[in-house]
């Protein structure tokens, strides 16, 4: 028996030590005091969704292409079963101007099992995201559907995002189980992201939107000022005709009042009123004039005294990965692998608007009422929320001991929230990845 099991064990050996040294194998893990570098450039197509999101910023199932993407991921191994790791991510997407870091990890991972005798790992790690190393960017603009839902849902403003970061810290925790098959590994991976809410953001106003709120305040302020307007000029013309009435009767007007017939003056002079059409139809004209008059006056005072920018507090959000993965080697020199991964990206939203207003005018209780208006409005406008599919093929070709050039390719298709800016009808990528192993 023991004659039949050591060939045996040896073949498992160096079937493990083999994949060992590709470090594009999903059960790779870098020795003690090695260390790998997996550097790549990818261009993206992308044609975009036609929620409601897009349609807001009127971008639905338009084309975005060469979308540029760079990665750099990097591990050192500390010891046979711990290695620091790091994953980073650039992306330029110059058809709607927006570029920034689109991953930031940083990290250890732990062998908890490796055995070559039945070529079985088990790895679990921890990340830190560094997502608030830079702020979340975005302009805030006219909607182009500011009323949606048959008229029960309000979204006056949408977004243009300037970049991919979201401006938040987290971490990530996960775990990966595998097994060696001859010339084939199979891998299964879940973790979950848990990033944390804070104003580490930008919200730049520009002057379409500046002029939507100026009209905004005018519609929201305007039948309270309307109302105090007609209230105003109809008791100004009321006292003139009761002026006259006491004039007619040989009654001091001063004194009107305290007259024994006061009711009886009073009722007659708004009876007389009310019932003259002409008269009412001047009183409504002024008291609209004066209206409009003052609302624009705090519709363009509010406006002038908005700021340039704003941020807002984020809501801290948890997403789901998980997926399988595949590496087969053909000989010493070539090799070829895929996966499939599902990822839950969390619904983000707005919990509080950070925006301030100079305006004194009228009254500092009016500005803060209008400015929560605006936040109201401002918060359900910005809810992300998409399911991800990925379908990942490469092929890998050793060119020396240490160093080898991998293309890939990954095609992702999703289902986004209404409101999601991330929702794509297509999103494929092809890259090269330059790997080195120490």
């Amino acid at each position: 028996m023991k004659k039949v099991l050591k060939p045996l064990v040896a073949v498992a050996l160096l079937a493990t030590a083999a994949f060992a040294a590709n470090v594009e194998n999903p059960l790779y893990a870098p020795a003690q005091f090695g260390f790998y570098s997996k550097t790549g450039f990818s261009s993206m197509y992308k044609k975009s969704d036609a929620n409601l999101a897009m349609q807001a910023k009127d971008w639905e199932h338009k084309q975005e292409f060469p979308i540029w993407r760079a990665y750099e991921d990097f591990g050192f191994g500390l010891t046979n079963r711990f290695a620091f790791r790091g994953a980073f991510g650039y992306t330029h997407d110059g058809a709607i101007d927006r570029s920034g870091p689109h991953n930031a990890r940083l990290g250890l991972n732990y062998r908890g099992i490796n055995s070559p005798a039945e070529a079985v790992v088990w790895d679990i790690y921890m990340d830190a995201w560094l997502g608030g190393i830079s702020k979340m960017k975005a302009n805030v603009i006219p909607s182009k559907v500011p009323v949606v839902n048959n008229g029960k849902d309000t979204m006056p403003f949408s977004f243009k995002y300037d970049n991919y970061a979201n401006g938040r810290w987290g971490m990530w925790w996960g775990t990966v189980v595998g097994k060696t098959f001859g010339n084939l590994s199979v891998s299964a991976f879940g973790e979950f992201q848990k990033t944390f809410g804070n104003s580490n953001n930008q919200i730049k106003i520009d002057k379409k939107t500046k002029d939507m709120i100026e009209a905004l305040v005018k519609r929201n302020v305007y039948p309270g000022v309307s109302q105090v307007a007609y209230s105003g000029v109809y008791n100004t013309v009321l006292g003139q005709y009761i002026g006259k009435i006491c004039g007619d009767m040989g009654i001091n007007p001063e004194v009107c009042q305290s007259s024994p017939y006061w009711k009886a003056i009073d009722s007659t002079a708004r009876y007389n009123l009310d019932t003259n059409t002409q008269t009412m139809a001047v009183i409504k004209h002024n008291a609209d004039s004066i209206a409009v008059f003052r609302t624009g006056g705090i519709g363009k005072d509010y406006r002038d005294s908005l700021p340039n920018s704003f941020s807002v507090k984020t809501k801290g959000v948890v997403d789901y990965v998980a997926g399988l993965k595949a590496f087969y080697e053909i000989d010493k020199d070539w090799a070829m692998g895929g996966g499939f991964t599902w990822r839950h990206r969390g619904t983000n939203s707005v919990e509080k608007v950070n925006i301030k207003n100079t305006s004194k005018n009228p009254d500092t209780a009016t500005v803060a009422a209008i400015t929560k208006g605006i936040g109201d409005g401002f918060k359900g406008s910005m809810e992300d929320g998409v399911e991800e599919y990925s379908i990942t093929l490469l092929g890998t070709r050793k060119i020396t001991e240490n160093f080898a050039v991998t293309l890939f390719g990954e095609y992702t298709f999703d289902t986004a929230e209404d409101k999601a800016q991330l929702g794509s009808d297509i999103r494929a990528e092809v890259g090269l990845r330059f790997n080195l192993q120490f």
